[in-house]
């Protein structure tokens, strides 16, 4: 079942860019709340709050219980938001309102667990895609989804149908889509080409003798 998180809000009156850069000095955040079959809603909440329920993973399909000003909570899910990346802040939030009842699609964190075979062997795990899309009713959405690499050798590949979905949940990103793959090393192709030269000469040398020619045994023949 996806978290809840109570997140409380206020009505925003004020629109422009000189009084959202107002609230933003005064450590709000602005933001839209989309209504299904209804006006959009501007609102503004606290900064702090949001970037901590945001850095505090899986919110992309988190249950939010919103209160604005005093009304009854809606229940609602976070649609997108932008961040300064020079100051680490929360610029701008966009909120969707669900019914419990109906399913929606969201973005859910894919997490890799263990050590990757090929990364045993020196490759380099490059993880391609953070997210996968899903569809289920609001509750039954993921936190995340983890996927065990530990059997995922170089140059092997992770798509999105490898991955199992929880119950009452259906991953509905391509099937091919990539999710992470071990990438071949030049330490590992060194690695491999120097075991292959070491079998070809012991190969080559078997038992240290070199093997009797023809000549040798004519030779003989010859002497008895």
């Amino acid at each position: 079942m996806a978290q809840h998180v109570p997140l409380s809000v206020s009505t925003r009156e004020a629109r422009g860019t000189a009084k959202t850069r107002r609230l933003r000095k005064a450590g709000r955040v602005p933001g839209v709340l989309y209504q299904p079959g209804g006006d959009s809603l501007a609102f503004d909440a606290d900064e702090y709050e949001v970037r901590r329920l945001i850095r505090r993973g899986g919110i992309r399909s988190a249950v939010v219980d919103l209160t604005i000003d005093s009304d009854a909570p809606r229940t609602v899910l976070f649609k997108q938001w932008d961040s300064d990346p020079v100051r680490d802040e929360i610029i701008h939030l966009d909120l969707q309102e669900v019914d419990l009842t109906i399913e929606v699609e969201a973005d859910v964190p894919v997490i890799l667990v263990g050590t990757a075979a090929g990364v045993r062997e020196g490759g380099i795990l490059d993880q391609t895609s953070l997210t996968v899309r899903v569809r289920a009713l609001p509750d039954a959405l993921p936190r995340s989804i983890e996927f065990d690499i530990s059997e995922i050798g170089l140059g092997e590949s992770v798509h999105a149908s490898d991955l199992v979905a929880p119950a009452g949940c259906t991953i509905v990103t391509e099937a091919e889509y990539g999710i992470a793959s071990v990438m071949v090393t030049r330490a590992a192709l060194a690695a491999d080409e120097e075991g292959l030269g070491e079998g070809a000469e012991g190969a080559e040398g078997g038992d240290g003798e070199a093997p009797a020619s023809d000549g040798d045994s004519s030779a003989e023949s010859e002497g008895e």
